[in-house]
């Protein structure tokens, strides 16, 4: 047998990625405390789990060479799409030099993928970043597809001012059918969901609507800034991350999930610019934002906003 369940060996794994892990999701943003970033990491990767959606093991490559592989069954995903969703959250080398770019995770990403079908997952999908180039050679060689290629900017927000102010306000329970109906009509085709052929598109536009409501009545967001009119079709959620900023040493927050409709063309950058005075107002002092490395008019906005690049990451999928 050359797996092992990783719960066995929480205590031993986590001492030797605490000090050897060879990035964070968030290292490249200037004055954040990496250390901290990578506690925060690695407290995701090692949090509890019930035992129906736990796929982490420990891969023996050979006597002297162990991987641990960290996965999860998604029981919110696997309930809305109607069959098992897994995810990939890395798998990492537990012995120098660390981490290989030359490493082959072949055999591990096999078991992985028989415990996935074990667990009843059917569509198994992987973050992945940029750096990690022998994870993206291993998934690719066995059958994973890339379907989406992120990149991430960020900016300082202590002294953020713009030319102009605009009308924003939060979003309340009134607004959900109209802020659902831009999330399913202005389709990004590069997303996961909408670049996926196996998810039907009226599945991905519930989900868009979805996302709305719970953001708005469920806390998938801390705030939802719209602009301040009736109905309005345009719309930025926003997570505060304050959980974090003792570790990060940085207050860090995020605008999440947005789509403008045709009628509202131009308030993507006005909620953008909004959002970082509301950021500074609540004490944050960074702010991150993530696309599509495709998404050229946001990528403009916010470079036009001073948003400056900060990294790429890949997402990849296989179904089972």
């Amino acid at each position: 047998m050359n797996i092992i369940n990783l719960s066995n060996n929480f205590e031993e794994i986590r001492h030797i990625l605490s000090e050897n892990i060879p990035w964070s999701p968030l290292d490249f943003i200037k004055g954040i405390d990496k250390r901290g970033d990578k506690i925060v990491f690695l407290n995701k990767l090692f949090c509890y789990l019930e035992p129906q959606n736990d796929l982490r093991f420990i891969y023996f490559k050979d006597s002297r060479k162990r991987l641990a592989i960290f996965a999860e069954k998604l029981p919110w995903d696997s309930d809305f799409f109607g069959y098992g969703v897994g995810k990939i959250n890395g798998i990492f080398l537990l012995s120098e030099p660390y981490f290989d770019p030359y490493d082959d995770y072949t055999n591990a990403v096999i078991e992985l993928i028989k415990l996935a079908k074990e667990k009843g997952i059917k569509y198994l999908f992987a973050v992945v970043d940029a750096r990690d180039i022998a994870l993206i050679r291993s998934l690719g060689s066995n059958g994973f597809c890339l379907i989406e290629t992120r990149v991430y900017y960020h900016r300082d927000i202590r002294n953020y001012e713009y030319k102009e102010r605009y009308p924003v306000r939060t979003a309340n329970e009134d607004d959900i059918i109209s802020l659902g109906d831009a999330a399913a009509n202005m389709i990004n085709i590069y997303d996961r969901f909408h670049s996926d052929p196996f998810i039907p598109k009226s599945d991905a536009d519930r989900l868009m609507r979805r996302w709305v409501e719970a953001s708005i009545k469920n806390n998938f967001a801390d705030i939802t800034i719209v602009p301040d009119f009736p109905n309005p079709a345009a719309f930025c959620t926003v997570r505060y991350h304050k959980e974090f900023w003792e570790k990060w040493n940085l207050k860090i927050s995020q605008p999440v999930f947005s789509a403008v409709g045709i009628e509202y063309k131009g308030w993507y950058r006005k909620l953008i610019s909004e959002i970082c005075y509301h950021l500074r107002n609540i004490g944050a002092e960074y702010c991150f934002c993530v696309t599509q490395v495709t998404n050229f008019p946001v990528i403009w906005v916010w470079e036009s906003l001073g948003f400056l690049f900060g990294k790429c990451e890949y997402i990849f999928r296989i179904i089972i």
